[in-house]
Parts: structure tokens; sequence; C-alpha cells
């Protein structure tokens, strides 16, 4: 395998906090610039309406200073270039991040800085400015509160299954019926309550989960509000009808794709995302003309919340029918013969989904667990590769299957990446707050918290060498972001499946020596490099 030699560039050296100037000119562009990237639409605010200048202050003096120099000379062209000009400047960088390689790059980072800026800056909800920590940056102090929350689950009993399952297939007919446009109208109204109710879903979320603000916003909301604009531009056309070339043994003959629903569509969902693992597939589902039945997981249920948003969104009762149980209740669902399932969840659980599934020939779409390796190379950059880093493996507190849990570098820059890695972890601020403040929230479940003990304590007795997190009691969920060092292959942080915030180190030499190294496990979901 061919390896790109990059020239070596000096690594920029973060400064938190700046104090940045703000000029006219600088609100004047940031203005333009969210009006080409958000348009104005019936029925939500405008972009100068959410007034992005009262944060943006303290969005770009947490930029590294290279990246706030360039953001700020920007807003300032942008002030003065007509609409149509900024128009056309950014479709030009749509186009040059499809490209791939070196090429595409450049394009692809002012494609994630410029619409970055925009998206945070218009759906970000905090406008109060705040003193983070004088003169060190964002407050590492971990705010240990208890954040159990009494769950309200209603369990089902066979017969209402089998009452709710039979009222979904009732409503096939009337869904096949409406037309994708018709469809997509209520994936848009949808839309729309999801950006108006936001803060009350985030609410919902915190209270099962135990996220931190920032976190379910990013993670949740984000991920819906996305998902369904990609319905909303798409959908239509991957649905519509296609024609096909034809074999020459059917000469004469004309040949089409017509794109039919399956039926009636269980879906089963797991305890981390709540909300972004309940409104996408359901609406991926539903876009497409089918029946839904929805189960959500026991421990996360958000009882009542995606209800009370499809109903405002104009969804009939039966179209998408949530029942609320635990794997008892997802097996009798089962036996009721949907068209198609779709879960995702441990390993384990979909083994016995798909087996369960076979006896019937119910088509199956499974989405497990991980150990997701990331490979830094020394050419790399550190600081932005420590960034990602901590980014991929402490989203949700790492409690998703596409985690970072294997971080493998090169020896030559191994202490300088592990110097970089456990600064930016000693700046996490973690909380499950009421203002948007923290990075990370909590674990959400007590077997999790466990699981994490395990592991660690396994890593100890093995030689590990605990970097970061050391304050741990073994029993809080606010369990902090942990650093570790001088792991091997067979300690389980590295040979399970952990879902928890560690950040294992491991050094190797070549490229043909860590490819094997990360290929070597059972799971195969994601990777970075």
């Amino acid at each position: 395998m061919a390896q790109i030699k990059y020239t070596e560039l000096p690594l920029p050296k973060p400064q938190m906090p700046a104090v940045t100037n703000i000029k006219k000119s600088h609100i004047k562009g940031l203005h333009k610039l969210g009006k080409v990237i958000i348009p104005d639409q019936p029925g939500y605010p405008t972009f100068a309406e959410v007034k992005p200048e009262q944060r943006i202050n303290r969005m770009v003096d947490y930029m590294y200073e290279d990246d706030r120099g360039a953001i700020l000379v920007i807003l300032s062209l942008f002030s003065v270039l007509p609409l149509f000009v900024i128009r056309w400047k950014i479709l030009f960088i749509d186009w040059g991040a499809k490209m791939s390689g070196i090429i595409g790059a450049p394009f692809k980072m002012l494609q994630i800085g410029l619409k970055g800026l925009v998206f945070t800056l218009y759906y970000s909800d905090h406008t109060e400015e705040k003193v983070i920590h004088e003169n060190i940056g964002y407050d590492a102090k971990i705010v240990k509160k208890d954040i159990e929350q009494e769950k309200s689950n209603k369990i089902y009993q066979m017969s209402e299954i089998e009452t709710d399952f039979q009222k979904a297939k009732n409503a096939e007919t009337e869904l096949r019926k409406l037309t994708v446009k018709e469809r997509i109208e209520k994936l848009t109204n949808l839309k729309k309550i999801v950006l108006e109710r936001r803060e009350w879903i985030i609410d919902k979320i915190q209270g099962d989960t135990g996220k931190s603000r920032s976190d379910a916003l990013v993670s949740e909301i984000f991920g819906v509000l996305d998902h369904l604009s990609y319905l909303e531009k798409n959908a239509a056309k991957a649905l519509a009808d296609k024609s096909v070339s034809t074999p020459i043994e059917l000469m004469g003959k004309k040949s089409k794709i017509y794109f039919e629903p399956l039926g009636t569509v269980l879906i089963i969902s797991p305890w981390n995302y709540p909300f972004y693992q309940a409104v996408v597939p359901i609406t991926a589902a539903f876009v497409a003309g089918n029946a839904v039945v929805y189960k959500p997981s026991e421990h996360t249920p958000l009882t009542g919340v995606v209800e009370e948003l499809l109903k405002q969104a104009g969804f009939k009762e039966d179209w998408v029918k949530i029942v609320y149980g635990d794997g008892k209740t997802g097996a009798a669902l089962i036996e009721q013969r949907p068209d198609k399932i779709m879960f995702t969840g441990s390993d384990r659980t979909g083994r016995k989904i798909m087996e369960q599934a076979s006896k019937h020939l119910i088509p199956v779409e499974l989405e497990l667990g991980g150990k997701d390796p990331m490979i830094v190379f020394d050419d790399a950059n550190i600081v932005r590769a420590a960034a990602g880093a901590v980014w991929g493996g402490l989203t949700n507190l790492g409690q998703s299957c596409t985690s970072v849990e294997r971080i493998y570098v090169q020896q030559s820059i191994y202490n300088d990446f592990k110097a970089e890695i456990i600064k930016q972890v000693e700046l996490i601020k973690q909380e499950t707050d009421k203002d948007g403040d923290a990075d990370v929230g909590a674990m959400t479940l007590d077997f999790q918290v466990e699981t994490i003990k395990n592991h660690l304590d396994d890593a100890k007795s093995k030689g590990a060498e605990i970097l970061t997190g050391n304050e741990w009691d073994g029993k809080s969920k606010l369990i902090p972001p942990m650093v570790i060092d001088k792991v091997t292959p067979e300690m389980k942080v590295i040979s399970e499946e952990s879902f928890g915030p560690f950040l294992p180190l491991i050094s190797y030499e070549t490229e043909d020596e860590v490819i094997v190294f990360a290929n070597d496990f059972e799971f195969g979901l994601s990777a970075n490099v």
C-alpha cells in the first residue's frame, strides 16, 4: 500500500480563550452567509431572527488562532459581496468538496468550517454570555450529581401487542394511497416541530439518559433535522419509477423498476440515542409508504414524546404504533410476522432476533456492536488528530456503536500525541447540565457502569496506566474520560466493546503492522484514519 507524504507544517497552538474583536463587517458577512446557507422558509425563523451575533464571540474565542483568523477574513469579504456571489462561492465549495484526495481536502475544510459555523449559531439557543473559567478555558472540574431518573415504562400484555400490530397492518392500504409528495409534507411538518420544540425534547432526553444538553443537541436533534432534510430533498427521486436496460433475449420489450412499500416494518431501537434512533428509522420506513410498529428500549423509552410530535405533524395514530416493553415484548412483536425488522443494539440480541426472524423468513436489518480503531500516522497534524480522537471517543460519553475505542499511534509521534490528548481531555467539562455549558454528561445505565468498572480493573491488573480520570470512585455514573497508556491486546479495553469514555493508546511501527492490529477483531462497523 502506497503511503502519501505531505510537507510538514508547524502545528497550531491552541489559544483558549482569546478575546476576539468582532466588527460590524464580520456581523454583516455572517448574516449574508447565514441567509445563503439557511435560506428563509415559511414557518421557520430566519437566520437573522435567531440573532447569531449574540453567540459568535463565544464560538470564535475558542477556535485555534489560524482558524479564527480565516473565518473573520472570510466574513469581512462576504460583507461587501452581493448575495448571488456568495451563493455562487458556496456552490463552488460544495462542488469542490465532492472531489477526492488532496484536491478536495481544502474544499471540504471550507465547507465544514462555514456550514458548521452557521448551523451551530442557528440551532443553538444559549444567548447568555458566561465566564467559563478565568484564563484557562473550559472548567475541567467534574460536577457530580445524582442523575438517577425514575423511568415510567408501560409494559404491554399480549392482547394489546396483537391489537396494536393489527391496527398498523390495517393502515397499510391508506399509506399506499398517499403519494411520496404527501408523505414528504408530513416530514416537513415534523422537522418544523422538532426545531420549535428542541428544548423540550432535550429536557426529555436528559431525563432518560443523563446526557449533557450539547450532546443531546448535536447527536440527537442535529442528526434528526439533517436526516429529515435529506428525505425532503431526495426521497421523491429515490422512489421514482426507473427505466432500465432490457436484455437482448427480450428485444422489443421495455423494462422498468417500480418501488412498492413492504407493508409493516418493526423497528426495535437502542437506549443510547432514544430520539435519533426513533425518528430516523420511523421516517425512513414511512416515506417509502410503510406502516411502522416501533418498540423503544425499556431503559430510555421517552414515553409519549414521539407520539406527541408525530400527532402534531399530522401523522394518523395507526400509521406509527409505539409499543413499550422489554425484550419479551420485542419477541412477541416478531411473532406477529412484520414484513421487515430493523434492529440497532448489541450483537447478542441481534443474533436472537435473526434466529427468530429466520423461522418466518422475515428480512432483517441489523446494526450491532463495534470496537472501532483510529490510526494516526506520523505525518498527521497532532492537535487536530487528538481533537478527532477526543470527539470520536467521547461523544455521548463513548456510548455509541461507532465510538473510537482503539487509538493506534505511530511510535515516532506517540509521546507528543499522548501529551496533546491529555491536554484536551483535561479541558472537558462534565455534567448533566441545564444551560448547555457542559461538554459531556453521564453514563445512562447501571449495568454499563459495571462494565466500565470491570474493564478498568482488568486493565489496571495487567499493567495499564490510567493518565486521566483517576478520581472516579467506581460507582458514579459521571465517569470521567480516561486516557489509558501501556495497554496490551489481551486487556478487555482492547479485546471487548467497552461502550464508555475510554481512550486507549497503542503504539505501532509500520503501516502493514497497524492494518493487522486494526483488523484483528470480530466487529467490523467503522474505522478512522
